[in-house]
């Protein structure tokens, strides 16, 4: 497996201007102080001229995004896995076994094999060759 790259710097920049650019207007749209409007506004300029004319100085920040981004892919993931199997599939398995379920027929019944006979019989055995 090999590691992920880093999207483009101008990439990364434009996404920024999206978000500082969109923050200010979501604070023109709801009132806030017009500081806090124009630190997003600028922000938004700032990354759009970097983006545009030296892409390569959002590197850094690129970096430290994608770094980011991977440390909580690695924390949120088992969190949201765990979840799902503790709250999700294990009470499904506690109450199918409450229940006398035994859906992969590992209690041996009375017969002396595990085989099961199907009717009408499957294909011949000969179709099966070169299977890879």
């Amino acid at each position: 497996m090999h590691a992920p790259q880093l999207p483009s710097d101008r990439r990364f920049g434009l996404l920024f201007v999206v978000v500082f650019a969109l923050a200010a207007g979501y604070g023109t749209y709801k009132d806030w102080s017009k500081l806090v409007v124009s630190v997003f506004a600028l922000a938004s300029v700032c990354f759009g001229l970097a983006t545009l004319f030296l892409p390569k100085i959002l590197r850094p920040l690129n970096f430290a995004w994608f770094k980011l981004g991977e440390l909580m892919g690695r924390v949120v993931s088992p969190i949201v896995l765990g979840i799902i199997f503790y709250l999700l599939i294990t009470p499904v398995g506690l109450i199918g076994r409450l229940l006398g379920r035994d859906e992969l027929k590992l209690k041996r019944g009375n017969g002396e094999t595990y085989w099961i006979s199907r009717d009408p019989p499957g294909p011949p055995g000969d179709s099966f060759k070169n299977q890879y």
